[in-house]
This record gives structure tokens, C-alpha cells and sequence, in this order.
């Protein structure tokens, strides 16, 4: 039991400016902590761009934008190449 609470006691450390830093397994389970909010945070993000791109797609398919950018694309190219 003396080496668990050993191994938990918080260690400090001071700095050259003369803050004192924490170290030692809090501060491990601190970081993991915040790892874990940022992969969510990041999850959050690619699904709220993939929920704008899915109704960026619908609205372009249903006022045919799709059709009329490729239409006038292909006229460019042909009359470049005539």
C-alpha cells in the first residue's frame, strides 16, 4: 500500500521562472482527458461538415445546378477545342 501512495503523491517541479509545474500521474490522467475531448471535438466537426456537404448536395440536385455547371464546363471545353 506505501508503494500506491507513493506512486500517487504529487510531484512539483519548479521552473526557471519560478513557477512550480505539476508532474506525475495526475497530470498523465489530466492529458488523456483532454486527448479524448479533442478526438470528440474532432468528431463533431467532420460530422458537421458532412451534414453540410449532404445539404449542399441535395440543393444542387434538386435545382439541377449539377447539370447546368457541367453543361457550360463542356461548352468551354468545345469551344476551345473548335
Amino acid at each position: 500500500m506505501a508503494q500506491v501512495a507513493g506512486i500517487l503523491q504529487r510531484t512539483d517541479r519548479t521552473t526557471r521562472a519560478g513557477r512550480t509545474r505539476r508532474t506525475g500521474p495526475r497530470r498523465l490522467v489530466r492529458r488523456a482527458a483532454e486527448s479524448g475531448q479533442a478526438t470528440a471535438e474532432y468528431a463533431l466537426v467532420l460530422l458537421g461538415v458532412a451534414l453540410i456537404a449532404v445539404l449542399v448536395l441535395d440543393w444542387a440536385r434538386n435545382t439541377n445546378m449539377i447539370s447546368r455547371l457541367l453543361d457550360a464546363v463542356f461548352r468551354s471545353i468545345s469551344k476551345l477545342i473548335t
